[in-house]
């Protein structure tokens, strides 16, 4: 990338607002080893795991051999300041994003290196990325942050430890000091101010350490704010300082979606972006960040005379990652001109794109066309579903299902968790119909770990329809071995006499008289061949004909009141609200804007 600032005579500058940020790896070294002025071209020796780099650059950079070009400005002569390296450890991620985003750190001279969200995972971390300074909570999960310090204390007695609190865990506080914890912050009066001059004063007691403030911004910090809601107006000028032409796009992926959850894939899929980085796209402008702690993210600035090369060099890149990793799935935004749009597109129609590469397997590289094909779906009608499952007609409810899911799919109506929990919780509530009938514990114990488990393994479309019907079909075998759906006429009769007859006075005893039961006899009959009793059944179907009237008629309140079989608005209108969560003149308003 080349920098946005004009080449300086007595200085080398890496805009910070320009230059992409050096994300290989959270535990890279990164060290100016030193600057030579020869004729106009300054040689800067970068230093990387041992490694010289060599960058020659003269107003604009010629190439890069290896490594990166990192985010900062470096003056003549001196060396980079150092960094003062920290890792949060705290179990809640909002606390964690919080603190992350507090203050611009690496322009008071700390670098998050990490975050973890309990003891044990800390000290993986910690043996891998060297920080300087552990910020951790007390009360977590696996490990708590006074079995941390104590084996920080003996594996890495260099590293200063600084606790976070509530009021309620002061008790704990005392015991970190006697493991030997730096200091400690209380939770509910943390700030920026305090947390900044608690992290310098553990700082000063490293040796060798010197943290100095930065007077340049990172941009990927710049990015990440603005991304999550926190920009100021200084964050919007830096960006827009950095990013001078007029059109965006952003491109990335969900690594760890793809991934299934494995952290390490994060790190291979930040090296492999890099190289080919290096290789396709020297001379544009672009940040690439780690975005929502899992979307490998790359901010583009370009001109329309450089649109088709960037498209195409792009595209070269991830192809080219592609060929080393073939799970590999970037998804491109479309274009937008207003830095102030960056929020609203990535929280918008990119996370959301993000979601429907569910529906892509195979696809490496997908443009903002290549969704087009997505067609807005009908909500599904849970209320149908659940009448069915209510009046034991388990074969009719799966053909419902079946036919709403292989529409999604074909589709593409909906994302993946959008579709999957739907799945998930209709399946559930057949699994809970099965067991209030009385199935063997055994022959649903399976049903209920795969409709956890296995649905949300399934990384695309194609998979998860495959098992869909698998499990699919393991329903309708249980529904006929046990004869659920096979209702006798007795009851098929009473509910269809119900269904007709509805909007009549009708009442238990009378239904009794109708089908020669006893009341008795009939009301327990009843309760054990459907999912409810029986005036809960006649308001269900009054209600679902009233709603029907209140959405497509003109009818007055009073008039559906009756049409329905109730004799007093005011009982009709509890009912109603009761089942719906409004009242029907409110039923009606939503229904007619």
């Amino acid at each position: 990338m080349r920098p946005c600032s004009g080449f300086q005579t007595e200085r080398a500058v890496f805009h910070s607002g320009c230059a992409r940020n050096f994300r290989m790896g959270r535990a890279q070294s990164l060290h100016l080893i030193f600057m030579v002025k020869q004729r106009k071209i300054y040689t800067i020796y970068l230093n990387v795991y041992g490694k010289n780099i060599i960058s020659l650059f003269s107003g604009s950079i010629s190439k890069t051999v290896s490594g990166c070009l990192p985010g900062r400005t470096l003056t003549g002569g001196n060396r980079l300041e150092n960094l003062c390296k920290v890792l949060i450890v705290e179990d809640e991620y909002i606390t964690r994003q919080g603190i992350r985003n507090m203050m611009d750190w690496k322009a008071e001279g700390f670098e998050i290196v990490g975050e973890a969200c309990n003891g044990k995972e800390a000290l993986e971390l910690v043996g891998k990325f060297h920080p300087h300074i552990v910020l951790t909570d007390i009360v977590m999960p696996v490990m708590d942050g006074l079995n941390l310090e104590q084996n920080l204390r003996v594996k890495y007695p260099e590293i200063q430890v600084v606790v976070l609190s509530s009021y309620s865990d002061f008790k704990y506080v005392r015991n970190s000091f006697q493991s030997g914890a730096a200091d400690y912050i209380l939770k509910p009066t943390l700030n920026p101010a305090a947390l900044l001059k608690t992290m310098r004063e553990a700082a000063a007691r490293i040796p060798g350490l010197a943290v100095q403030e930065r007077q340049d911004r990172s941009l990927t910090t710049c990015v990440e704010r603005i991304l999550s809601g926190l920009s100021t107006e200084e964050t919007q000028k830096q960006f827009q300082g950095a990013f001078r032409k007029p059109c965006f796009i952003l491109a990335g992926m969900d690594v760890i979606r793809i991934f299934n959850g494995e952290r390490a894939a994060l790190e291979k899929q930040k090296k492999l972006l890099y190289q080919s980085l290096e290789k396709n796209m020297q001379g544009y402008d672009f940040v690439q960040l780690v975005a929502d702690e899992s979307i490998l993210l790359l901010v583009i600035n370009f001109t329309q005379a450089e649109r088709k090369s960037v498209f195409y060099n792009l595209k070269e890149t991830i192809e080219q990652i592609a060929r080393q990793e073939p799970k590999t799935c970037y998804v491109v935004s479309r274009e937008f001109t207003s830095p102030s749009r960056l929020k609203d597109i990535y929280r918008g129609s990119f996370l959301r794109n993000l979601d429907r590469i569910f529906f892509y397997k195979g696809k490496h590289f997908l443009t903002e066309e290549d969704f087009k094909d997505s067609e807005k779906s009908e909500k599904f009608d849970t209320a149908e579903y659940a009448k069915l499952l209510g009046t034991l007609q388990l074969e009719k409810a799966l053909d419902c299902l079946d036919v709403y899911v292989d529409n999604a799919i074909s589709r593409h109506s909906l994302g993946e968790m959008e579709l999957k929990t739907l799945v998930q919780n209709a399946w559930y509530r057949m699994i809970s119909i099965l067991e209030d009938e009385g199935l063997n514990a055994d022959d649903l114990s399976y049903l209920k770990r795969d409709c956890l488990v296995k649905i949300y393994a399934c990384p695309y479309a194609e998979d998860f329809k495959r098992l869909f019907h698998v499990m699919e079909a393991d329903f309708r075998s249980l529904v006929r071995k046990y004869k659920i759906d096979s209702q006798s006429d007795i009851i098929k009769n009473i509910l269809g006499y119900i269904d007709k007859h509805y909007n009549e006075q009708l009442t238990l005893s009378s239904l009794a008289k109708q089908f020669n039961f006893s009341y008795s006899y009939l009301s327990s009959y009843f309760r054990s061949h459907s999912a409810e009793g029986f005036s809960e059944y006649l308001n269900k179907v009054r209600i679902f004909h009233a709603a029907e009237l209140l959405r497509k008629g003109t009818s007055a309140i009073s008039d559906v009141c009756g049409a329905v079989g109730y004799m007093d608005q005011s009982y009709f209108t509890r009912v109603f609200k009761k089942s719906v969560g409004i009242t029907p003149r409110e039923y009606r308003r939503k229904y007619r804007r």
